[in-house]
């Protein structure tokens, strides 16, 4: 009963610490409740997609620490280089073992419960699993990342939708918001791959990168929950409507989530 003991400890940790970052800029400000909301956003579809999988009570507060901790990383990040961009600073989920370590936040834990927390948390954004793991790390990792790029794209869905006048460089990489697709990215997505962060050259290369998303999670709630909240058809309606490498690419990742979601392809 560890985990189900030490959860609410850890989450009035997070809490403790996010309230060192406060700040009378308005742009720090708004890029830190970003990341607090995206923390809880995660906790909660962790939840979600774990009670689907009839994940026990124990294995849950695990992998939902792991959720509160997987982006600790950021605040620091962005106090230290204002941006959330890993290539233009430092790998965000290295940095949070290195915050996890330093505050030894898990000192109360049982050794073994706070190594894998750790090691969920420095996997958490590779471009793909570690080949090296045992299956209990595997499945807790694909859980994180799965409620990781679901409450991503409530996020992004959200902010296109409103945006307007109101810009958040930050959330766009500093990306151009210029129109097309870059070659590279469109040949990743009719290939049914990720695309690269290193092949981003706009802002719409960056929302046909989220799109492509789809093809890298795991369970049956996560492609329901992608469904029902019409996430990459939004993200769709960000984009120019008459470009026709977007309207392949776009199309092709919904096929894949009609499979997916009809359980017609398992594989």
């Amino acid at each position: 009963m560890d985990m189900q003991f030490q959860l609410p400890k850890l989450r009035y940790w997070f809490e403790e610490y996010v309230d060192q970052f406060s700040s009378d800029d308005p742009i720090f400000k708004e890029n830190v409740r970003l990341k607090v909301e995206h923390t809880h956003g995660v906790c909660e579809t962790i939840r979600d997609i774990g009670r689907s999988l009839h994940c026990s009570a124990e294995d849950l507060c695990l992998v939902e620490a792991a959720g509160l901790l997987h982006d600790i990383g950021r605040f620091e990040q962005f106090r230290q280089y204002r941006t959330f961009a890993d290539c233009r600073s430092e790998n965000h989920a290295m940095l949070g073992v290195k915050v996890i370590q330093a505050t030894r936040v898990l000192g109360g834990l049982e050794p073994a419960a706070a190594d894998m927390i750790v090691r969920l948390v420095g996997y958490h954004n590779r471009a793909t699993l570690p080949a090296d793991e045992d299956e209990r790390c595997l499945f807790f990792l694909k859980l994180l990342r799965d409620a990781d790029k679901v409450d991503i794209w409530r996020v992004v869905t959200e902010y296109y939708q409103r945006a307007g006048n109101h810009r958040n460089k930050t959330v766009e990489l500093d990306l151009p918001d210029t129109q097309g697709i870059s070659a590279p990215v469109y040949e990743a997505l009719m290939s049914g791959k990720l695309v690269q962060m290193a092949d981003l050259k706009t802002l719409d290369d960056f929302k046909l990168l989220q799109i492509g998303w789809i093809y890298d999670v795991y369970f049956p709630r996560t492609f329901q929950i992608v469904r029902e909240r019409r996430y990459l058809q939004k993200i769709r309606d960000s984009l120019p409507l008459k470009c026709p490498r977007i309207t392949e690419a776009y199309e092709r990742a919904c096929a894949h989530l009609g499979r997916k979601s009809s359980g017609k392809d398992s594989a």
